[in-house]
């Protein structure tokens, strides 16, 4: 299946979007030879996708620097339609906040990373903080070892057996055998924490959004050691967060009728043998 999908790409495109994809970093504005390093590709081609997204208003370059325009935004403005679940989540995401004085997001798997897909922060700016769009280490993460629980067994071993896994701070989970028994824990008892794993001082809790069994996203509170602890993670943030993730998955039901009518989400993913998402 996966040679099949091989056959099937076209290679310019994947070089185009990952042209686009080299400006998701801090630096707002890159070189051609910035670029070019960043997406490993000769700066001849970066520089004829570049001239082409500039004639199509995606780019525009400025004393030799390119960045990307706001009409990038019109590529993810399907997915943020009025019946998506960032949409449909905002709301109840603000009652989080409301509730617990704490930044809340809204994560999807990607691969082996977690995409953030909706954030609502809370007053207090939190150190490192996440933006809309940015990836997220999965293993490091809450939010994401919920959503790689959440996985099919061939497909949560085929992650495990991977050893591209950083190890950020000395509490991060990389080894296969310790993370393969933590998914189970979190599969068991359908949240998981995460205590200065990514970024020193950070916390977070995170459950899953689940509809008719299937799990579309996970919902996860940010906080620091000096406002929280795992205790309190426990038993004040979790609970708020299965009822929000209940609401959402009712919502997102109601509003996406068509997706849920086998019975299946169809928006939940498999990993496959190259590491990439794909629908169930």
């Amino acid at each position: 299946m996966a040679e099949e999908r091989s056959r099937d790409r076209i290679q310019s495109v994947e070089r185009a979007v990952a042209v686009l994809r080299a400006f998701g970093g801090d630096d707002a504005a890159l070189s051609v030879s910035g670029v070019a390093d960043r997406v490993g590709l000769p700066r001849p081609v970066v520089r004829r996708i570049l001239l082409t997204f500039e004639h199509l208003g995606y780019v525009r370059v400025q004393n030799g620097r390119w960045s990307l325009t706001a009409r990038i935004l019109e590529l993810g403005a399907g997915y943020f339609a009025s019946s998506s679940l960032p949409e449909i989540a905002h709301p109840v995401m603000s009652d989080v906040v409301a509730r617990t004085g704490e930044t809340c997001s809204l994560g999807v798997l990607d691969g082996y990373d977690v995409i953030h897909v909706a954030r609502v922060e809370e007053r207090r700016p939190l150190p490192d903080a996440v933006r809309v769009g940015m990836r997220l280490p999965a293993h490091a993460t809450a939010v994401g070892r919920v959503l790689l629980a959440s996985l099919d067994p061939v497909s949560r071993e085929r992650y495990l057996d991977d050893q591209r896994r950083e190890r950020f701070t000395p509490r991060t989970i990389v080894e296969a055998a310790p993370l393969r028994t933590h998914l189970e824990d979190v599969r068991r008892r359908g949240y998981d924490l995460s205590l200065e794993e990514l970024h020193p001082g950070m916390i977070a809790a995170a459950v899953p959004v689940v509809v008719d069994g299937s799990v579309v996203a996970a919902l996860t509170v940010s906080s620091t050691t000096v406002r929280s602890d795992a205790d309190s993670l426990t038993a004040e943030i979790v609970p708020v967060l299965r009822e929000a993730a209940a609401e959402i998955a009712a919502r997102h039901r109601a509003a996406n009728p068509h997706l849920f009518r086998s019975g299946q989400a169809g928006v939940g993913t498999t990993i496959d043998a190259d590491g990439n998402s794909v629908p169930r």
